[in-house]
């Protein structure tokens, strides 16, 4: 050891390293790798924004989790949201700081997308941190250990501005293409500005910036939705519509992911983890166009029939033929036996875990069971299935809220509509209704409910339109508990705003239908609360209101 020691070049253990590892490019490509591996915030290899849904109205997990409302400082889920954030916005800071000093020793193209990538990452992080915790620490350099225990919140609004300006000088850098798949591109900065200005209701900023992608990115909808999330589906990626996506590769045993695994069915071996609510299938939309509680073609008596197609790859309903983990059967929750496919397309009746177990989807969900990512062409148990981060449908949908919001509204803004609701095969906008703000407010409002569905978005929505007081009180509310003799349509219209956002009534049909528990909702939810880990660390750290 003594004889290594004038070959060593030492760190101070209490300061950043500033030493010579991103002194090339091949260095930084490194680091940047591990930055994008940090994106994929997860628990259990399921990724958070996929739960996010259930903390929500229109889903549930199978345990108690924050959608009850009753959790506190030390849950583990703010903490390990808090902490991903922070991980991503360290190795962000440490890229930066570390590739400066060696600039010109890295080809200057290179050096400015690599630098923009990691820009736009960070203030990925950042977007989570404003809109779940409010004010939170600000850092855009590495820290040393006793910094780290000093940070104070920065409010919220200096947050925002800080993406804003980030996603326009660092987007700038990039083209709206990216240079291979799975990375950020001009594209996806834009689209995180249109998101962060829409969730700010900053309508008008939101539009613009959502009109410079579907100007100049060149992106279309894929054809067929449920191809969006099956792997196969996902690798030509028609149309471009996937911008930003968690990947994995067969490269690495340990990358998967266990989203498909968790939300299959019992009888296909899955574990039925997660499980959609009555709520967000009856926000589909009958074959007419029409909400099922004004349909002429909806039958309560069978309501898998005549009904928008993104409710059959979204939700598997009984009596729907699925394939889950390479398994193909009839999802049943009424009866202790269902058809299963052999190999030489016959069918054989065998025993139904989904009626019996008790973590099925009968004794243990509502009766329904995800569809989205769960009906992928792969060994559940080894699913890398990508988890999209955003989609060009978002887009769509957010520069035709915007539009609706800042009452700006154009042929642009039906046209966006209309493109999502075409691939679903559902009629257009009426003409009656083009230049009806709050009739567009109700459309567009179920629009991104059913569009974007476990993708990570209703947490937010429910937030921004201000209706959680509304949808999170009260029993979580499934399937009828009989097979042949459903409840008739829940009341929409208690009040103008339950109408207004497609809000059902299942007060006197609680009898009729499985239900869970019962939520609760307070004021101080609309924020999560800052770790009480955090704050043991830091003094400084002060909490958000109510916690």
């Amino acid at each position: 050891m003594s004889g290594c020691e004038s070959f060593l070049e030492k760190e101070p253990l209490d300061s950043p390293a500033q030493g010579t590892f991103l002194n090339n490019e091949k260095a930084v490509n490194v680091s940047l790798n591990a930055l994008y591996r940090s994106v994929n915030w997860d628990f259990g290899l399921v990724p958070y924004q996929s739960a996010t849904d259930a903390w929500a109205d229109m889903a549930i997990l199978r345990a108690n989790d924050l959608g009850e409302g009753t959790f506190d400082t030390y849950n583990s889920h703010p903490a390990s949201l808090w902490r991903n954030a922070y991980i991503t916005i360290q190795r962000a800071n440490t890229i930066l700081d570390g590739m400066e000093p060696h600039k010109d020793k890295i080809a200057p193209a290179a050096y400015n997308r690599m630098q923009a990538e990691t820009r736009i990452l960070r203030a990925w992080a950042y977007h989570y941190l404003a809109f779940m915790f409010g004010d939170a620490p600000l850092i855009t350099k590495t820290l040393t250990t006793e910094e780290f225990k000093t940070q104070v919140r920065t409010p919220k609004a200096e947050i925002i501005a800080f993406i804003y300006k980030e996603l326009d000088e660092a987007g700038a850098m990039l083209n709206w293409a990216p240079t291979e798949r799975g990375r950020v591109s001009r594209a996806v900065a834009m689209g995180l500005k249109a998101r962060t200005a829409l969730n700010n209701k900053e309508y008008t900023l939101a539009k613009a910036a959502a009109k410079e992608v579907i100007d100049n990115a060149g992106l279309q909808l894929n054809p067929k939705f449920q191809d969006l999330f099956t792997r196969s589906g996902q690798k030509p990626n028609a149309g471009g519509e996937i911008m930003f996506e968690i990947m994995y590769t067969d490269a690495e045993v340990s990358s998967r992911t266990n989203l498909p695994l968790g939300n299959a069915a019992r009888a296909s071996g899955g574990q039925s983890g997660r499980f959609p609510s009555q709520r967000l299938v009856d926000a589909f939309e009958a074959k007419d166009g029409k909400r099922i509680d004004e349909s002429e073609v909806y039958n309560p008596q069978k309501p898998r029939e005549n009904r928008d197609l993104r409710l059959k790859y979204t939700v598997a309903m009984p009596g729907d033929t699925v394939t889950m983990n390479l398994v193909t059967f009839v999802y049943d929750i009424y009866n202790n036996t269902t058809s299963f496919r052999n190999a030489d397309g016959s069918w054989t009746v065998k025993s139904n875990a989904d009626f019996d177990n008790p973590f099925g989807p009968a004794k243990s969900g509502v009766g329904y069971l995800w569809s989205k990512y769960t009906m992928t062409d792969e060994n559940a148990f080894q699913s890398r299935v990508s988890f999209i981060l955003m989609r060009y449908a978002e887009i769509l949908l957010t520069y035709a809220e915007a539009s609706i919001e800042s009452n700006t509204i154009d042929e642009a803004t039906i046209a966006a509509i209309n493109q999502v609701r075409s691939r679903a095969k559902q009629p257009l906008v009426p003409e009656s209704i083009q230049n009806d703000q709050n009739e567009l407010r109700e459309l567009i409002r179920r629009e991104r409910t059913v569009e974007l569905a476990v993708e990570g978005f209703r947490w937010f929505d429910i937030r921004r339109w201000e209706i959680a007081h509304l949808v999170m009180p009260g029993k979580v509310v499934g399937i009828s508990k009989s097979g042949t003799e459903l409840p008739p349509v829940p009341n929409f219209k208690t009040t103008p705003e339950h109408d207004l956002n497609s809000i059902p009534d299942y007060s006197g049909q609680l009898e009729q239908r499985y239900t869970r528990e019962t939520r609760f909702w307070d004021p101080k939810l609309m924020l999560l609360p800052v770790p009480q880990a955090e704050r043991d660390i830091n003094s400084k750290l002060t909490q958000n209101n109510g916690w």
